[in-house]
């Protein structure tokens, strides 16, 4: 009889409502709001838009292996870098998939989609941004899949 109760009252703790259990809700929060206005401003092809995101000392890493190299570094670099891009993918656009926030970083899928040769190409990188003051002081890409 005893191990029946201890059965009973392990069975209705285990299936007990979890008062501290949250439904999933979408990321929000001054990071998440830095990064959304960079990818929003990124999809209207403007980087002078783009600047009001990110950080004067901002710096892009690209993550290879167990290799990180720098490609940017600062606000005006990056700038520069975007225009050229825009020029030679006129019809990128990209999304932000699977957004999660862990403090100052924001991580998530990014899928551009661009027009070349008349096909439609996509891929999708893991990208970390780490926001400080509501702008993007640092951002990881790792490699497209």
């Amino acid at each position: 009889m005893r191990l029946l109760v201890l059965l009973l009252f392990w069975l209705s703790a285990a299936c007990a409502p979890d008062a501290e259990r949250a439904e999933p809700t979408e990321p929000s929060g001054e990071a998440v709001a830095a990064v959304t206005g960079l990818m929003a401003a990124f999809n209207a092809h403007d980087p002078d838009r783009m600047r009001e995101y990110w950080r004067e000392d901002v710096t892009w890493i690209e993550i290879a292996g167990v290799q990180a190299s720098v490609v940017t570094s600062s606000a005006d670099q990056l700038h520069d870098e975007l225009v050229a891009y825009f020029e030679a993918y006129p019809s990128v656009s990209s999304s932000l998939e699977t957004i999660s926030v862990n403090g100052n970083y924001v991580t998530a899928i990014e899928r551009p989609v661009w027009e070349e040769d008349g096909e439609r190409m996509s891929q999708a990188s893991v990208v970390v941004y780490e926001v400080i003051d509501g702008k993007v002081k640092r951002f990881w890409y790792f490699p497209s899949q």
